[in-house]
């Protein structure tokens, strides 16, 4: 609690998809893994609502694309995997920004991401589609993601395809992080990552495994004035 507020917290695995884990020069992992970003990272930026973001025009920030959980709840540790289940009241698509070099640099020196992972509007979200009981495992099952740039599909991917699936990060999750209500889950992305530059727009979509949209988002990257 901070002066009478819960602040939700932003849970971000990373290597979920062995594809991505190739591409980035990485193995995939056994153990999940998770880095934080802090609420004031996110934006909200659905197709009906569409946000900007500043960028400068050169190859610093690369996209990811997620789906994202969101807890209906607080749980509390030692849940079984059918009870944590029952604690995600909603998913959505999402798109993790990174700045890569920094990221690079960073990791070569042994220190923490925080600066290339948490910055302003770093954390995307589109709408939100609610759960009802055991939509979750089918979600799991057949839906997938997408994302195009300036109309190019640059990321396509199952969630089926996740070397660990988003139960099986919450449960990891579930055994040393207290997670709480409103809290989020960005769960790894696909290969294709790729760089952004102003005048670009993102749409990143979540489809169910009927091809039916259930979470959409947009955001136009453009060049901060100052740089115009």
């Amino acid at each position: 609690m901070n002066g009478g507020f819960l602040l939700a917290t932003i849970w971000c695995a990373i290597r979920t998809y062995a594809a991505h884990a190739e591409e980035m020069n990485e193995s995939s992992l056994t153990v999940p893994q998770f880095f934080l970003k802090p609420e004031a990272a996110l934006l909200s930026s659905p197709l009906d609502d569409p946000q900007t973001i500043d960028i400068a025009d050169g190859k610093t920030i690369q996209h990811e694309v997620e789906l994202v959980l969101r807890l209906g709840r607080d749980v509390e540790q030692g849940e079984d995997v059918e009870k944590l289940a029952s604690a995600v009241d909603a998913v959505c698509v999402g798109i993790d920004l990174t700045d890569r070099p920094a990221q690079s640099q960073l990791k070569v020196k042994g220190l923490p991401w925080a600066r290339s992972k948490a910055f302003r509007s770093s954390a995307i979200i589109g709408d939100w589609h609610e759960l009802k009981e055991g939509d979750i495992h089918n979600i799991q099952q057949g839906w997938a993601l997408e994302l195009k740039v300036n109309e190019r599909s640059r990321m396509k991917a199952g969630v089926a395809e996740m070397t660990c699936k988003p139960l099986d990060l919450l449960a990891a999750l579930n055994e040393w992080a207290p997670l709480r209500k409103s809290d989020l889950i960005f769960t790894g992305t696909p290969a294709g990552v790729d760089w952004l530059k102003g005048g670009d727009v993102a749409v990143a979509r979540l489809n169910d495994a009927d091809g039916c949209l259930k979470s959409c988002l947009t955001v136009d990257f453009i060049i901060p004035s100052e740089l115009k």
